[in-house]
């Protein structure tokens, strides 16, 4: 089955900031950098974001899409929530590297995404409704 329905996590530029995830699992920054590798991009786009999870579950998405600057950068299966700081939400994260979800939302080059005009979050529901 290929996702139909994703969420879409637009990553700003790299900001050097280390902070433990999950109990012994830390991480060294947030947003995208060149040449950042597989884990770094995954562990980026799956926590902090003000998010209701039980509207991805209610919407049956599955998977999350990291885009930066218009482009896709990876795909994920979403796993299990997790909360976090101030209200925020992160997720465990399976990176999918290749397959049919691969094929249609990463490729070998990225897709390009084009956002509404003004829509400056973080995190979105895609398609839009």
């Amino acid at each position: 089955m290929c996702a139909e329905r994703v969420l879409i996590i637009r990553l700003r530029p790299w900001v050097d900031f280390s902070y433990e995830i999950e109990p012994g699992n830390y991480r060294s920054g947030y947003g995208y950098r060149d040449s950042m590798s597989l884990i770094e991009l995954v562990d980026s786009m799956r926590a902090w974001w003000r998010i209701n999870p039980a509207r991805v579950e209610w919407e049956g998405i599955e998977h999350a899409v990291a885009v930066h600057q218009g482009i896709t950068r990876a795909v994920v299966e979403i796993g299990d929530w997790m909360p976090g700081p101030n209200g925020r939400w992160g997720f465990t994260a399976t990176p999918i590297t290749d397959g049919p979800v691969y094929d249609k939302w990463v490729g070998p080059s990225g897709r390009r995404i084009h956002f509404q005009k003004g829509n400056q979050s973080p995190v979105l529901y895609w398609p839009p409704r």
